[in-house]
C-alpha cells in the first residue's frame, strides 16, 4: 500500500509542477525554466529541514520565495525575448542550474552516534549537498513519524488549495486581462493592461508554485542531485500542459496524471514502455490539438451541473450548445 501511496503523492507534485507551468502558459508565455525552480525549491527547503531543523511548512515557503526571487530576476530580461529565443534563455537557465546544483557542497557532519553492539562511536554522514554524489538524509517525515498515508493527504489538500487559487484566478479580471495578453499583446495594451507587468507576475507566480513543488519532491524521496532536474524533465512539465490542454486549469490535471500513472499501468511492457508512451503523447498532439480539455468542454460541463442543480438552462446566447433564436418571437 505505501507503494501507491508514494504514487498518488507523485500525482500531486506532478499537478502542482504542472500548474507552475500553467501560470506563465496563460499569459501566452512558454517556458523551459521550470526545472530550475523546481531544483531551488528542492535544495533550499530540504536544506533548512536537514542541516537547521526547520519545520517542512516554513521551509517549503522559504523555497518557494527563493524560487520566486530567482524567478523575477530572470523574468525581468528574458521575458522580452520572444519564441526560439526565449526558449534557449530559459534552457541555458536550466542547465545553470543543473551544474550548479551537481558540484556545490555545504552543509555539516552528521553527529555521533553510538553503535549498541560494539560500544563505538561513529560519525554520521554528511548531511547536505556533497556535489556529484548528491543530497542524502534529507529525513524529515521519518524523524517526525509521517507515513506514506498521511504524507499523501496533505498534498491532496495542497493540491485542492491551488485548484481553488486556480479556479477563482481564471474568473478574476486578473485572469481575464492574462488571457487578453495571451490572445493579442498590442491590444491588450491598446486598453489599458501592462503586458510586461502581467508576464512577469505570472512567471514569478509559476516560479514559486515550482519550488513548493521542489520541497515535497526533495522530502518524499530523501535524496536528490542535480542531474534530477535536467531539461528532459522541463519537457516533460511542458507535456502535461499541452498534452492535458492549456485553456484551463483542468488540463494539466488530466495530463499530470496521465504521465504519471502511465508508466506504472505499463510497467509490464518493459522495454515497450517508452514506445507506448510516445505513440499517446504522438496520438493526443494529432487527434486534439488543443489538448484533452478545451474551455468549451469545461463550460458545457459547468453549463450541465448548473442545470442539474438550478433545473434552468444557463447557457447564454452565445456560448456553444445554445439555442438557435427563433426570428418569429418578438
Amino acid at each position: 500500500m505505501a507503494y501507491w501511496y508514494t504514487v498518488i503523492s507523485l500525482m500531486c507534485i506532478n499537478t502542482i509542477l504542472a500548474w507552475s507551468v500553467y501560470s506563465s502558459f496563460m499569459t501566452g508565455t512558454v517556458s523551459l525554466g521550470q526545472a530550475g525552480f523546481f531544483a531551488i525549491g528542492a535544495f533550499a527547503s530540504a536544506s533548512l529541514t536537514a542541516i537547521y531543523g526547520w519545520h517542512i511548512v516554513p521551509a517549503t515557503m522559504m523555497g518557494a520565495v527563493a524560487a520566486a526571487i530567482v524567478g523575477l530576476a530572470i523574468a525581468i530580461p528574458t521575458l522580452r525575448l520572444k519564441g526560439l529565443y526565449l526558449t534557449i534563455a530559459t534552457v541555458a537557465f536550466v542547465e545553470v542550474i543543473r551544474v550548479v546544483f551537481h558540484n556545490i557542497k555545504y552543509g555539516r557532519d552528521g553527529e555521533f552516534a553510538i553503535d549498541a553492539s560494539s560500544a563505538d562511536a561513529r560519525q554520521m554522514p554528511w548531511i547536505g549537498p556533497d556535489g556529484p554524489l548528491g543530497f542524502r538524509h534529507i529525513i524529515y517525515l521519518t524523524e517526525h513519524h509521517i507515513t506514506p498515508g498521511e504524507y499523501a493527504m496533505w498534498l491532496v489538500l495542497l493540491v485542492i488549495a491551488f485548484g481553488v487559487y486556480f479556479w477563482v484566478l481564471e474568473r478574476s479580471r486578473l485572469g481575464f486581462a492574462m488571457r487578453a495578453v495571451e490572445e493579442d499583446e498590442i491590444a491588450a495594451q491598446g486598453v489599458g493592461l501592462s503586458h510586461n507587468f502581467l508576464k512577469v507576475f505570472a512567471f514569478a507566480i509559476g516560479a514559486a508554485i515550482a519550488g513548493v513543488a521542489g520541497s515535497l519532491y526533495a522530502h518524499l524521496l530523501t535524496f536528490i542531485t542535480g542531474d534530477d532536474f535536467n531539461i528532459p524533465l522541463t519537457v516533460m512539465m511542458l507535456a502535461y500542459v499541452v498534452i492535458g490542454g492549456g485553456q484551463t486549469f483542468w488540463g494539466p490535471i488530466l495530463g499530470a496524471l496521465i504521465f504519471t500513472l502511465l508508466p506504472e499501468i505499463a510497467r509490464e511492457t518493459k522495454e515497450f514502455r517508452l514506445e507506448l508512451f510516445g505513440i499517446a503523447m504522438l496520438a493526443t498532439m494529432v487527434f486534439r490539438q488543443h489538448g484533452l480539455i478545451t474551455r468549451d468542454m469545461v463550460r458545457r460541463a459547468e453549463t450541465r451541473i448548473k442545470t442539474a442543480f438550478t433545473g434552468r438552462n444557463t447557457i447564454g446566447p452565445d456560448e456553444p450548445g445554445a439555442p438557435a433564436p427563433n426570428p418569429t418571437k418578438k
